[in-house]
């Protein structure tokens, strides 16, 4: 199949037009974290089905959508962890607002559905993810919470991984990403520019873990150190 090049700054359109209309549908002003959950099921209408069956006894294929049934098919493994699940919903959702009309036009006998792979990255799956990625972290809400990090702390460029992970661990406290792993925000700072010389991440276990050993140097408010220390209070009740 044949998908038309999009621009990144029309794909980042494309989820902030989805985020204005889902919320106006709720009737509340956009906030963090994006559900992803209500957004495919009860904004769009598709159910989701998580399986570990068929094409998805293969862990590399994370999430497919099937549009003439309008069922999101998520692999069992990727339900265990939230970023990477929450993750293949938005990339799933970002197959329907930016490829189903051309999917379905397309479309044969043998090919009904468009999968999530963790390895080859085709322009569609490329699309797909960056539209995930402004729709679990919107820019103006990340330029937001980096706005708010003691700039003494900030790589000035191609900073190493330890504190690539950690300021990117400060945002998603500071922004209430709480559904959104590590390696994507890592990303996201990088598709953003607010860091320069960094690679992007794969994922590996640690991406999914939200504490980082260096949280608090990078919060300067005040509120945000007491949300901090609460948010570990809270998780400590927990363990």
């Amino acid at each position: 199949m044949e998908f038309p090049l999009l621009s990144d700054d029309t794909i980042e359109s494309c989820a902030h037009e989805t985020l204005v209309d889902f919320y106006s549908w709720l009737g509340r002003d956009i906030s963090m974290p994006v559900q992803a959950e209500v957004i495919a099921e009860q904004y769009l209408g598709y159910d989701i089905e998580v399986t570990s069956e068929g094409l998805f006894s293969d862990p590399d294929y994370l999430g497919g959508i099937v549009f003439d049934d309008n069922v999101i098919k998520i692999n069992a493994a990727a339900e265990t962890h939230e970023g990477r699940y929450n993750f293949t919903l938005a990339h799933e959702i970002g197959h329907h607002v930016l490829h189903r009309a051309l999917f379905l036009e397309q479309q044969t006998e043998t090919q009904k559905i468009l999968c999530r792979e963790t390895g080859s990255k085709p322009l569609v799956e490329q699309q797909a993810d960056r539209f995930a990625a402004a729709l679990l972290m919107p820019e103006s809400f990340v330029r937001a919470a980096f706005a708010q990090l003691d700039e003494g702390s900030l790589p000035k460029s191609a900073p190493n991984t330890q504190a690539l992970r950690a300021l990117a661990g400060s945002v998603l406290v500071i922004g209430g990403f709480s559904n959104v792993s590590n390696t994507a925000m890592v990303n996201r700072l990088i598709d953003l520019r607010l860091v320069s010389g960094a690679k992007y991440q794969t994922g590996t276990p640690q991406d999914f873990l939200r504490k980082t050993p260096s949280l608090r140097w990078a919060i300067k408010n005040p509120l945000t150190r007491a949300a901090y220390k609460l948010l570990r209070w809270v998780r400590s009740l927990t363990r």
